[in-house]
């Protein structure tokens, strides 16, 4: 009688069994889509890429460009403000699902996180004082002093650059500027477009300038590859959505039209 049990049960059991192999095989129980809401951190204070502006709004390129991948992916996502310097250890620790604030894709960076396809390629600059007459090499800003976003590419690369410069460090985007207007630091280092558009185009910025060589990756490891979305490590299955979703936004022309919007590329 128990052996008969048994396989009734057995045979009950199939259909679930059948149902749970078929998920796994189509990857609906993995797909990002059919899960929780995604939970999307960003750091706003780093026009234009994203900020807050005076209705209390997340806006700016990375915002637009993940609402299109959530939007192509079929993702619910939600975006939402947060400290630059908690934003890699809350990844880690799964208080986030991914991260989107110009985050550049370097080998430190891989080894703790996982990164969507590159969607750009930045050029980094110095900005100082008009006719400051900086000298950008390690003997000529000796004894200057440098802010930067601690924790950034840019922090990195003058650390390991300029060891003779003192180095000024802010857990805000926007705070550097602030410093080298009121005249306590001699140059900030940032990402050209973000110096342009959110400052040198701004009242604050009309006495100051780009200086020395434009950056990138190949020319200083600390640049990194390039900008992506950063996700845990642990979830697969939201890298792939989320490549996708950004693959359908840049065949769909809507990345050359936020680079238009903002940058006019």
């Amino acid at each position: 009688m128990a052996n008969n049990n048994n396989s009734r049960g057995a045979t009950m059991r199939l259909p679930a069994i059948s149902l749970f192999a078929t998920l796994i095989a189509t990857g609906t129980m993995l797909n990002p889509a059919h899960a929780d809401q995604i939970k999307i951190a960003t750091d706003a204070t780093f026009p234009p890429f994203e900020s807050v502006d005076a209705s209390g709004k997340l806006v700016g390129y990375d915002i637009e460009l993940m609402e299109a991948i959530c939007e192509a992916a079929k993702l619910d996502c939600n975006i939402f403000n947060a400290a630059w310097d908690g934003m890699i250890p809350g990844l880690i620790d799964g208080k986030y699902d991914a991260l989107i604030s110009q985050l550049t894709v370097t080998d430190k960076r891989r080894q703790v996180i996982a990164f969507s396809d590159v969607y750009s390629h930045p050029t980094f600059r110095f900005v100082a004082k008009k006719g400051a007459g900086l000298d950008i090499t390690p003997e000529g800003l000796a004894g200057k002093i440098i802010a930067v976003q601690t924790g950034t590419p840019m922090d990195a690369y003058v650390t390991a650059h300029f060891p003779q410069a003192t180095i000024k460090r802010y857990d805000s985007g926007s705070a550097p500027y602030l410093e080298l207007s009121a005249g306590r630091a001699d140059l900030h280092i940032s990402y050209q477009a973000q110096i342009i558009h959110s400052f040198l185009k701004s009242d604050s910025g009309k006495d100051f300038e780009l200086v020395g060589p434009q950056l990138t990756g190949k020319d200083a490891k600390e640049f990194g590859e390039g900008v992506a979305i950063a996700i845990n490590k642990k979830n697969v299955a939201l890298v792939e959505e989320i490549n996708k979703g950004l693959a359908a936004v840049r065949e769909s022309g809507k990345l050359d039209a936020l680079n238009a919007k903002y940058f006019g590329e």
